[in-house]
């Protein structure tokens, strides 16, 4: 008697899904509902039956289990997160097969980001978050109840989910204080890193990352720290930064969402030197920071250096048929969302090839050069002042980069 294995095709699968946050256990807590419905014709007459299921579970689960009504069911992890899960008895063509899956993800107190991975459209989903976090979907299409102690989101079935749905979700605490100063070369400044209640991972990561990046920037761009004052960095959320890995905010400090990484950070820090260069353009103040980001992780990281610029650059030629745009007309919204994120998100790769052009055909010594009479000009720099002040101070022809501009 043959043995068939239950894919999508020629069979009922119908999945509920609950996922809850749990912050005092530091989890998400994830159980599924499946329903399997032998309805297979190639099985009727007795001449097959299904007795194992196929199922996608992310790879940072954990406290995997599974069962039905009478026992556990036993299961096997295979390549590449598939878990093979073996009924505990036969399911013949007309028949339905019922079992739970749970599973946990880790969490921080007070932070959460995941993933809601499931597939089909048979599949119905909900998710409780405690009350007082705030809590962004990267997905519509969902039915929100607000309760006394939690909000319950449910996607009802019919929704298609060959995607993921990223869930960032925080709950706002007293910021701690993490500080420490960074010595550079013509003062002290302090570094304060602004941090919720059980993200000291984070804060920790930040503060060295300041401490770190800060003199190689003062080296690198030829120009001691510009400004004149100390360094705040916020711990923030999605509303607070607008959407973006981190804002510059001048003198009120630097805001960081609490997801972001140690190269969002580096980028931010240039942008006290891109002001400082009174650069008039949005293309030469991101693409600037992102290739100082790129020359910084280069003396301290240079695998991550070269892994971050492959890709920018990749992203660059694959998008720009689509995508393209003269970067003279670039701009960004305060906030970003899905319709504006793709133009953004070009944006930025287009003028980091620019900047890793121009650092490639000139060299850093000569950058060096016109970051200082760029600082030195005391007017804002625009297209035409940007081209004349980096031909005199590195002697290169350079209008090959005029095809990014216009």
């Amino acid at each position: 008697m043959p043995i068939a294995t239950a894919g999508y095709n020629d069979v009922g699968i119908e999945v509920s899904s609950a996922y809850k946050v749990v912050p005092e256990s530091e989890n998400v807590h994830v159980t599924k509902q499946i329903i399997f419905t032998n309805t297979d014709p190639s099985t009727t007459y007795k001449r097959g039956y299904y007795s194992t299921f196929n199922h996608y579970l992310p790879q940072n689960a954990k406290n995997v289990k599974a069962y039905d009504v009478g026992k556990r069911v036993v299961f096997q992890k295979v390549e590449e997160g598939y878990h093979v899960f073996q009924y505990n008895r036969r399911v013949w063509y007309g028949e339905s097969y019922t079992f739970y899956v749970e599973y946990e993800l880790d969490i921080n107190r007070n932070s959460a980001v995941f993933y809601i991975l499931e597939n089909g459209e048979n599949t119905e989903v909900t998710l409780e978050v405690p009350a007082g976090f705030d809590t962004h979907l990267a997905r519509n299409g969902y039915e929100l109840e607000e309760m006394e102690y939690s909000s319950i989101y449910r996607f009802q079935r019919g929704m298609d989910w060959s995607s993921s749905c990223l869930v960032n979700t925080v709950r706002h605490t007293e910021h701690l204080i993490l500080s420490d100063v960074a010595h550079l070369q013509e003062r002290d400044v302090r570094i304060e890193i602004r941090y919720w209640e059980g993200e000291e991972v984070w804060a920790q990561q930040m503060l060295d990352t300041a401490l770190i990046s800060l003199p190689i920037l003062e080296e690198t761009w030829g120009m001691p720290y510009p400004a004149s004052y100390d360094i705040t960095i916020t711990q923030a959320n999605l509303t607070e930064t607008g959407g973006y890995g981190g804002f510059n905010k001048g003198r009120a400090g630097i805001w960081m969402l609490h997801t972001s990484s140690s190269e969002i950070l580096i980028h931010e820090l240039a942008h006290y030197w891109t002001r400082a260069c009174n650069f008039d353009q949005l293309w030469m103040d991101e693409g600037y920071a992102d290739l100082y980001t790129y020359i910084v992780l280069n003396e301290t990281n240079p695998e991550k250096a070269v892994e971050r610029r492959d890709r920018f650059l990749q992203k660059y030629e694959d998008f720009r048929d689509e995508y393209d745009f003269p970067l003279s007309e670039w701009n960004i919204p305060e906030s970003l969302d899905a319709s504006s994120g793709v133009r953004v998100d070009f944006g930025y790769k287009k003028a980091f090839a620019l900047a890793y052009e121009l650092y490639v055909d000139i060299g850093l010594e000569n950058m060096k050069y016109s970051n200082q009479a760029f600082a030195a000009s005391g007017t804002p720099v625009d297209e035409d002042a940007f081209m004349d002040i980096i031909s005199t101070s590195s002697g290169s022809d350079i209008t090959s980069i005029k095809s990014y501009i216009y």
